[in-house]
């Protein structure tokens, strides 16, 4: 019964995110609106401690929403970044956003959650499954830079570069590079830090096939490099091999 009145008090509370006082209860609640004529069924809120898996993979705690979409993710103290999924597949709780999901971030990520209080954060489901567009970052304060070249040490020009949380590093990238100019030089402007996998391929639209993908030279294993949140790291210059 407690647990409706402090949904009741934080949904009529005002819009946005606010904390109340809660001595017996740490976490974040809220309700999700389903899109204008559809169902709320199946809507699962998903809370990550990081964002380095693009907060699709496997989290960190989850709570399902009841019929009317309210929903309690009872956590300790700390920062956590949260998604809301309605799966299209009835009892499907887990794995990564698939063809039909509709799924949000929510827009204040990531939420602060205090000791002994209740965070509020609510969400708006788009009316149709969509994907992020990637889009190479105009600025940041975070970033990776370098400078390609090929096996005969020619600057790469006309190539991007593809990131990704990923090791697998397949299929639409997260992040991506303006093309490099004549000098080879690129950067790789990031939202936030974490380990990214990276991959380079001629300039261009669309998914990257194999054909259109280089290799990094002397990486058998997919070049990961780490970065801290409001620093650029510079990876000096990567000589690529080919095609993969």
């Amino acid at each position: 019964m407690t647990w409706y009145l402090v949904v009741f008090c934080l949904l009529f509370s005002g819009c946005g995110i606010s904390s109340v006082s809660l001595p017996s209860s740490t976490g974040i609640a809220g309700r999700v609106q389903a899109p204008t004529g559809g169902s709320i069924e199946n809507t699962v809120v998903y809370a990550y401690r990081n964002a380095d898996s693009g907060l699709r993979g496997p989290a960190d705690f989850a709570a399902p929403v009841d019929e009317q979409g309210d929903f309690f993710l009872d956590l300790v103290e700390g920062r956590y970044f949260l998604v809301a999924r309605r799966r299209s597949a009835p009892g499907q709780k887990e794995g990564p956003p698939r063809p039909g999901d509709l799924w949000e971030r929510h827009p204040q990520n990531p939420l602060e959650v205090r000791e002994g209080r209740i965070t509020k954060a609510d969400f708006q489901l788009p009316r149709s499954a969509h994907r992020e567009p990637v889009a190479a970052l105009a600025r940041s304060d975070t970033a990776l830079r370098g400078r390609l070249i090929d096996d005969n040490g020619r600057p790469l020009e006309g190539v991007v570069v593809l990131a990704y949380r990923s090791e697998e590093a397949r299929g639409r990238p997260d992040h991506l590079s303006q093309a490099t100019g004549p000098d080879g030089r690129f950067v790789l402007y990031l939202p936030q830090g974490g380990r990214y996998c990276l991959l380079v391929r001629d300039q261009g639209r669309g998914r990257p096939g194999t054909a259109d993908l280089y290799r990094f030279a002397e990486e058998n294993e997919p070049f990961c490099p780490s970065l801290t949140t409001g620093r650029e790291r510079d990876l000096g210059t990567l000589t690529l091999r080919g095609r993969l």
